[in-house]
């Protein structure tokens, strides 16, 4: 049942190792952000305990100790990778990318040509001069809102506008980039073993796709990979309460995990995106769609927009959505599900494999499904090591 793991080419990480399947990578990262929260929160304790009381005085929604850490992480790594980017993108690129941006979001059926413009003009600023900014929180929130990460713009902003009125900025920062050296060192031989690919693709592959919209995303470092596991895993457990809390379920997932690659795939559109037509049975979509249909959720491949899920819904109607997406991108859909008021769980792939970023020609990904059937909380035996 499903895809044979060893004919698939490994591209940057993997989640199966040499095992036949992901069990032990899940039993890994839940041990490892138990002991990274057991050593970060007393350390970070005054930090959000003054963020949480300066939301609250905003009635904005809580947060935890852990979901506070983990910004104050996301903020450190980004400075440590990408610090002498952000602070020195010059002004006209950063119009230029942000107006980009926009314009792709109105114009979706333009969206390829501006695609191609966005590569250009990104790495035309990267190779143009520089000029160094006095905020580095500032020009963090400029950088992503200008390579299209709106939802970490405004999530980290909110840390920006307590570090400024707290009068903070400086020393917080330096903390933060204290913690994300301490995570680098944590990390790396525990998660290392999952990304051990990362560094030939980023030497061989990625300089090959620098002038591509999505260079961005392609160049994320090997640490960044860490940070996406430990985030989806911390994520997970804070919207865990809310998403069991909901009546209905729901899991999205990207058209990668299709068996037909080439155009043959039969799904249908809906309004709430793709749905099977179970023209493939060795799809990994239709098994999963069948599953849906014995257990009681639906199953749509990835919509324009996830808004669609929570639009007009009152109390009991919105469902829970499970989102299936690689490392780099999960726990951000966590971040975007959370503003748009969806509760909502994510699910890694094993591997990534789609043509839109990572491979030419691409080939099918796939999930480990007794995990989704774990998050789903209907537990199920799916075959010898959930496959």
């Amino acid at each position: 049942m499903g895809y044979n793991y060893a004919m698939t080419r490994l591209i940057s990480y993997t989640l199966c190792r040499a095992e036949a399947n992901s069990d032990l990578y899940y039993q890994t990262i839940a041990a490892f952000a138990d002991a990274w929260l057991a050593a970060a929160l007393p350390l970070l304790a005054d930090l959000a305990d003054g963020y949480r009381f300066w939301r609250s005085r905003r009635r904005l929604p809580e947060r935890s100790p852990a979901s506070c850490a983990f910004d104050l992480l996301v903020v450190g790594v980004l400075l440590r990778e990408h610090g002498q980017e952000f602070t020195r993108l010059p002004d006209w690129g950063e119009r230029a990318l942000g107006g980009m941006v926009d314009l792709q979001e109105r114009w979706p059926r333009l969206e390829a040509f501006i695609k191609l413009g966005r590569g250009l003009v990104y790495r035309l600023a990267r190779l143009s001069r520089w000029q160094v900014r006095e905020s580095r929180m500032q020009a963090l929130r400029t950088w992503l809102t200008a390579v299209g990460e709106a939802g970490q713009a405004r999530r980290l902003g909110e840390w920006h506008d307590f570090f400024r009125e707290a009068d903070c900025e400086g020393e917080a920062l330096e903390r933060c980039r204290s913690l994300a050296d301490a995570f680098a060192d944590f990390s790396l031989p525990v998660l290392g073993q999952y990304t051990g690919r990362v560094e030939t693709y980023l030497a061989e592959e990625a300089p090959r796709h620098r002038w591509r919209y999505d260079a961005a995303l392609l160049e994320r470092t090997r640490l960044e990979y860490h940070l996406g596991m430990l985030g989806s895993e911390i994520l997970n457990r804070q919207y865990r309460r809310d998403f069991l809390a909901a009546e209905r379920r729901v899991v999205i997932l990207p058209p990668c995990m299709r068996a037909r690659l080439d155009g043959g795939c039969e799904a249908v559109a809906t309004s709430l995106g793709m749905q099977c037509a179970a023209c493939t049975p060795n799809c990994r979509i239709h098994q999963v769609t069948k599953l849906g249909e014995k257990h009681g959720f639906a199953v749509f491949i990835i919509p324009d927009e996830l808004r669609v899920f929570g639009a007009g819904g009152g109390p009991g109607q919105i469902p829970g959505v499970v989102g299936v997406s690689c490392v780099l991108t999960n726990w951000t859909g966590g971040w975007d599900t959370e503003q748009i008021g969806i509760p909502a769980q994510g699910v890694l792939l094993d591997y990534v494999g789609c043509s839109y970023h990572w491979d030419e020609r691409g080939f099918p990904t796939d999930i480990n499904l007794r995990k989704l059937m774990e998050v789903l909380g209907q537990e199920e035996e799916i075959g010898k090591g959930g496959k």
